[in-house]
Order: C-alpha cells, then structure tokens, then sequence
C-alpha cells in the first residue's frame, strides 16, 4: 500500500512585516493544491500564540514530495519568494517541515481549528505512551500521531521525532479538550513528565484551517518543460545603499550564479539624485526550472550566497523577484 505524507510547514514572519503582507503569503500557501499536482489539503493559517504561520498539506506519495512539488512553477515562483532568503519579497527565517507517512490522510473535518504538537520524545516508550494517548482523544474531532519517518529530508535535517494532530470543530471543543486531564497535561513538558513520559522538546501551533473542495485539488501532471527561464530580482534599497548592494551582487551574488551554469544579461539601476529610493535590476538566464531547481538546493551550503544573504538582504527594502519567458 503507498503511504501518504501529512506535511507541516512551519514559517516564522519576520518582525514589523504587515498583516496584509501576512494574508497574502497565507493565501498563496492555501492555493497550492489548486496547482501542484499530488498535492493534496493546503491550508495555512497564523498560530494564536505567535506571528508564525502553519501550513499543512497532504501529498499522495513520497514520489511526489521529492519530485514534481519541488520543480514545479508555483513552488519556485510563488511560495519561494516569501521563504527564500534571497528574495526582496522574503518576509519568514528559520522555517522547517516536519511529517509523517500514513496509510490515510483522509481529513474528514474539512474546517474548524487544528492544534499540532511537535516533539522530540526522548525514547520509543515515549513515544507508543503519546501515540495511546492520541488513540484515545477526548473532545477532539481527529487525532493522529506519527514518527517524522518520510525519506526525503531538506538539508536542515528532522527538527522533531513525531507529529501529534488534532483537530477541532470549534474553539468551543478547543477549550473543552484543554479542560480536560489529557489537554492540561499535554499542553507542556511538565504536563508530559506528570504522565510519565519524556519530552525532551515540545512545540505547540493551533490556527484555523479550511480545505478546499477535493475536486478542485491535484491538477494533472503537465509535460516536463526543459525551455529556459529568466530570473530576475528588482531591489529597492536606500539611495545612499544602492552602491554597496551592487558591489555585493558583483561579488557574491554573481559569482554563485555563475558557477551554477546561469548568464547574467542585464543589470541597471536608477538614476543617481533622481529618486527617494534607489531600485536595482538583474536579470539572469538559467537553462530551466529544473536547472533553477539545482541551483536553489546548492544556496544553504554556497559561501558566495550566504555572504550575499548576510550583507546585501539587510539593504534590500522591498523589490520583487520573478520568473519569465522570453518572447
């Protein structure tokens, strides 16, 4: 039997970045099952407790979470510019994925709350205790708990050994369930230790969630496209910055792009003394989506774009960054 994955993608949003900037990230993040085939139930929503954003999404196999999401337009487009460092649209840091695989991912609760528990449990034992504890909800609509076991791991590595789900029509069964013995006590690690059971970390996220209509979910898979790309990114820094982002581009960013097979053809800026904000312009041809896929997956251990993310992201104060065809 193919095993599904229930992935939750945790996004941390930047200090002093607008709610409707927030909403905006929330509602691409929820429209990629409209999109990306073998996806299954995006929702993203705010954690109550924290400016973070939960996503939860379901994928039909583990060859689909490794393959096509990964190259896929949308991924590379338009969810990676508000989680790539790199963008002028980035407004997360230090996000993480942490799943598991299942038999059934079916969510019969198709909106209401839902409440993830990530943990570290110290031992198996552990670990079966939390899992009896799930078979066994009180005031819960859903509950599943599984080991994050699925194959492919990003270069961060697992943050957590398993995932507690919950779900919830309400806030109403919400707050009943935290009423009970088993809510109070699995709300924190002492909670956990007044069971007996170990944790050696825990983190809890609870938003709302709205799943789309199957039918509208998991477009077919269009025919691999290996056509070249045009990537651009437009900054806006401060006039009196605009020098030093350029001469940062020159040497790091240029550099990583270059040894990863890509053409810079253009770069501009803005007149000197003409704006309020300077506004500077690179564009750069990669073989293909795919090729860019390469790429991105070299960023988190190349030098040259570390340093660029280090010193030219800190000036960089809005801009875009985009994929095109040329025509």
């Amino acid at each position: 039997m193919t095993s599904m994955i229930r992935r939750f993608y945790i996004l941390p949003v930047n200090p002093g970045v607008p709610d409707a900037t927030v909403q905006e990230m929330i509602a691409v993040l929820g429209a990629a099952d409209r999109f990306i085939p073998g996806l299954l139930d995006s929702s993203a929503g705010v954690d109550f407790d924290s400016r973070t954003v939960l996503w939860e999404n379901t994928f039909v196999d583990e060859a689909s979470y490794s393959g096509p999401y990964m190259v896929h337009p949308y991924h590379i487009g338009a969810i990676d510019n508000y989680v790539m460092p790199d963008s002028p649209e980035c407004i997360t840091d230090n996000t993480y994925a942490t799943r598991y695989t299942t038999p059934d991912a079916t969510q019969k609760l198709r909106g209401g709350i839902r409440r993830v528990l990530l943990l570290n449990a110290s031992t198996e034992a552990d670990a079966s205790a939390i899992e009896a504890l799930a078979a066994q909800p009180q005031e819960m609509a859903a509950s599943v708990f599984g080991a994050d076991d699925v194959g492919w791991v990003s270069a961060k590595g697992r943050a957590w050994t398993h995932v507690w789900e919950q779900a919830f029509t309400d806030m109403a069964q919400l707050e009943r369930y935290l009423d009970t013995p088993d809510g109070t006590a699995c709300s924190s690690i002492e909670g956990f230790a007044s069971l007996d059971i170990d944790v050696g970390s825990l983190k809890i996220f609870t938003c709302p969630f709205e799943l789309s209509p199957a039918e509208h979910q998991s477009p077919s898979a269009p025919p691999p496209d290996t056509t070249p790309v045009l990537y651009t990114i437009t900054a806006h820094t401060a006039a009196a910055d605009a020098e030093a982002y350029v001469d940062l581009l020159e040497r790091c960013y240029d550099p990583f792009m270059a040894e990863n097979g890509t053409t810079l053809l253009e770069r501009w800026r803005t007149l000197d003394q003409g704006y309020l904000q300077a506004e500077v312009h690179s564009t750069w041809q990669i073989d293909s989506l795919a090729a860019y896929s390469d790429l991105r997956a070299k960023t988190i251990s190349d030098p040259h774009w570390n340093a660029y993310v280090k010193d030219a992201i800190p000036l960089v104060k809005g801009g875009s960054r985009r994929f095109h065809r040329a025509l």
